[in-house]
């Protein structure tokens, strides 16, 4: 089952931008230019292949952003980012909107495609904003259109809630 909403800009799209500065289909073109910070048990830079793999308790923050992941792997060929995969216990990814309100996204893997603008949140997948919360094993984000897919399994339905927005 798929269902549609037009939930705002989530943090998880916003999220994966905290790993490139140079990535400004996601950020906002008014953020100024601000240090990635990588943290890591251990990173492997292959710059032949065009691949760092950081594994490890991985956190990675720029600004007020934040992405906590086991492993991220970021591919690159010519040293230009084109996908990003994350895989976590969850992953979490975590940034305020523009209300400076809280915003959250988790699943087991996130996968974010740079030219296509689309993230996709795979396997116990969630998406939270103070009035939003929504659940499913899929969750497909287009930023470029902002539409979210949320797809359940056939034992595990969609699940959608949403708050009356304060007054």
């Amino acid at each position: 089952m798929t269902q549609r909403t037009s939930l705002p800009r989530i943090v998880a799209g916003a999220s994966f931008g905290l790993l490139l500065a140079s990535l400004p289909a996601i950020l906002p073109a008014q953020m100024p230019a601000l240090p990635v910070q990588i943290s890591a048990d251990s990173a492997e830079l292959d710059d032949r292949r065009g691949i760092g793999i950081y594994t490890g308790n991985v956190v990675i923050t720029r600004g007020d952003m934040t992405l906590w992941a086991d492993r991220i792997v970021i591919h690159a060929p010519d040293r230009r980012p084109v996908r990003i995969e994350a895989e976590g216990n969850p992953v979490r990814a975590e940034a305020p909107d523009p209300d400076n309100q809280p915003r959250v996204a988790t699943a087991l893997r996130m996968e974010y495609s740079i030219a296509d603008d689309v993230l996709l949140l795979l396997r116990e997948a969630r998406v939270q904003t103070l009035t939003e919360d929504a659940r499913g094993e899929r969750i497909t984000y287009d930023l470029a259109q902002d539409i979210i897919r949320i797809e359940g399994t056939p034992t595990e339905r969609v699940q959608i809630i949403i708050q009356p927005r304060p007054e």
